[in-house]
């Protein structure tokens, strides 16, 4: 990517997975996997990402963005030949929630534990124990290999984590790419570049 801000560094790229074959559960750390549609996003994704140098993809360790990180994998110039896997960047632990239908009566339950961060869902954790467990992130983000940029492959909650969004519906849409900056000081900037963000409040 042609960087028009010279004081700022581009380290990598934040890709979201695709569409899942059910998208009106929640799927929190469950084996749920890319529909045919969720490959197709992906893979326009990768397409977009083949004329970058990538040093390394990284992956939280479930279905959907490990399929996600081999979709980048299998397309795009990448030095490093294995794919990381990061427990640390699993999507938030909603426990029960898992697998259940986002229906009114559901979300309503849910909406609770986005409203107050600290409260932590029975058997899950918390928003702040999310936003805290994925920091790990910036590690790897911030030692690059082979000086080259980093691709994560991730989930809508932790993107809205990080990203400081965790009250929206989406930081992106599925198969989103955002990329990430670093200016001289250090601060950490982020700006979409495939796909769109919905803002309206609650669940995705």
């Amino acid at each position: 990517m042609f960087n028009a801000n010279p004081s700022k560094t581009l380290l990598g790229y934040l890709l979201r997975h695709g569409d899942l074959k059910n998208m009106n559960v929640w799927d929190g750390w469950g084996d749920f996997d890319l529909s045919e549609e969720g490959e197709r996003q992906v893979e326009a994704a990768a397409r977009w990402l083949s004329f970058e140098r990538i040093g390394r993809v990284i992956s939280s360790d479930v279905p959907r963005t490990n399929h996600s990180a081999q979709i980048i994998m299998d397309v795009c110039n990448v030095a490093c030949p294995f794919i990381m896997s990061e427990p640390n960047l699993r999507p938030w632990m909603v426990a029960d929630f898992t697998g259940k239908p986002k229906t009114p009566e559901n979300i309503a339950k849910f909406q609770k534990y986005i409203d107050d961060p600290s409260l932590i869902i029975p058997d899950g954790e918390s928003r702040n124990e999310l936003h805290e467990r994925v920091q790990v992130i910036w590690s790897y983000m911030t030692t690059p290999y082979k000086g080259l940029i980093t691709v994560c492959a991730l989930h809508n909650s932790v993107l809205k984590s990080l990203m400081g969004l965790d009250d929206i519906r989406e930081a992106v849409s599925p198969g989103g790419l955002v990329s990430v900056w670093m200016d001289a000081k250090g601060d950490i900037s982020f700006q979409i570049e495939l796909g769109d963000m919905n803002t309206e409040r609650g669940v995705s």
